[in-house]
């Protein structure tokens, strides 16, 4: 409760077990608890254990964060305990694996390097929640598969108003690099105990959407929270009404800027081609024969107003574009010629009732059909 005293450190009320922290408190230091929202400051003590003032006060539960303001540690990204949550992820057939409190683009490298041990398939998400990663934004983009606004931590590693500018900064960059990002924490928090959620929030969400974000998570709201089918709903809503007004333009007007200060490979432009042959034929849909992925993930950084349709052979590729923007995906066998992957493409689209007979869709794939990164092709072919 808000002014009472609490012990925290080695065998104190409130545990903290990193050593770090501990050795850098002293009196008059803040602890931020949780989320932030429980405060405290040090009023005495030595040797990893020291009495606090609860400045506000409220519920803590287990294994929450500890924040010392002002103070910032160069620990590694892993622990030994994270390498081990790791391998047993890759043991289970994991399609990401997200790492907390990125610093450097060698943290995600050695994350990395551990999972291409197991399933070099497996996605690795960046969580950008330190000054630090905002500022190493650009190396932090190269080896990841996935980025994720962590605004939880970010809101006390810097000062909250701090934060929009930077959640707007790093889904641009990820925009730019072609790497799905998305947005998280607190975005429909009152749901938790409330059926409908504030206007501010509603804001929020839509805002995220409509700054180009691949996708928003839910996260206390569905774990804990007492109207979690409700929160899924309206979350999808407001995506929806935000994905109507997108402007599409946006994007084009960036990697116009791009090509003009330099190459773009080849992969990247025959993904923009074939987004902008569907705008300007007034196509049904783009499908991609793709293994890997990243023929759709290419198609999706230019945000084309049909939907994408990508079929794969692999159900790790099928699951992993869950969260790439626009895409939706579905699992087939590809055969090896061409000619009959396309074909078999389309009817099963067609089978399924995503296309229908005399569509117009512009059709992105490589030669030979099977082997990743090499999208060379683009057709404009009616649905059989």
């Amino acid at each position: 409760r808000t002014g009472d005293h609490v012990s925290v450190g080695f065998d104190a009320q409130i545990p903290i077990d990193q050593v770090e922290i501990l050795e850098a408190m002293e009196p008059g230091a803040r602890l931020l608890l949780g989320d932030g929202e429980i405060e405290l400051k040090v009023t005495e003590g030595t040797d990893h254990r020291f009495l606090c003032r609860i400045i506000t006060g409220g519920t803590l539960k287990s294994r929450k964060g500890v924040t010392l303001v002002g103070k910032h540690f160069d620990v590694p990204a892993m622990s030994d305990d994270d390498r081990e949550d790791a391998r047993i992820a890759a043991q289970e057939g994991c399609d990401y694996v997200a790492l907390s409190y990125v610093k450097h683009a060698d943290d995600v490298r050695e994350l990395r390097a551990l999972l291409d041990q197991y399933d070099p398939t497996i996605g690795v998400c960046s969580k950008i929640e330190t000054r630090e990663a905002v500022e190493n934004l650009q190396a932090i983009l190269g080896p990841s598969d996935l980025i994720m606004v962590a605004r939880g931590d970010m809101g006390l590693q810097m000062d909250l108003e701090d934060v929009p500018p930077s959640q707007k900064m790093i889904i641009t960059a990820s925009n730019e690099a072609g790497i799905p990002v998305i947005t998280a924490t607190q975005m429909l928090e009152s749901m938790i105990t409330n059926p409908r959620p504030t206007r501010a929030e509603v804001t929020d969400v839509y805002n995220a959407v409509e700054d180009g974000t691949d996708a928003v998570m839910l996260s206390g709201e569905t774990a804990a929270g007492q109207y979690p089918i409700e929160c899924v709903r309206t979350m999808a809503r407001i995506a929806q009404q935000a994905d109507h007004v997108y402007d599409r333009d946006r994007i084009e007007r960036m990697f116009r800027e791009k090509r003009s200060t330099g190459r773009v490979p080849q992969s990247d432009a025959i993904a923009h081609a074939a987004a902008d042959l569907a705008t300007l034929t007034h196509a049904d849909a783009v499908v991609t024969c793709s293994t890997s992925g990243q023929t759709a993930r290419l198609v999706s950084k230019y945000r084309p107003k049909q939907p994408i349709f990508c079929v794969t052979p692999r159900l790790r590729t099928l699951r992993r574009l869950a969260v790439v923007w626009g895409v939706e995906s579905m699992l087939i066998e590809l055969p090896a010629s061409q000619d009959e992957a396309i074909d078999s493409a389309l009817t099963t689209l067609r089978d399924a009732g995503r296309l229908q007979p005399g569509h117009e869709v512009i059709v992105t794939a490589g030669t030979p059909v099977g082997v990743p990164g090499n999208t060379n092709l683009i057709l404009a072919l009616p649905v059989p």
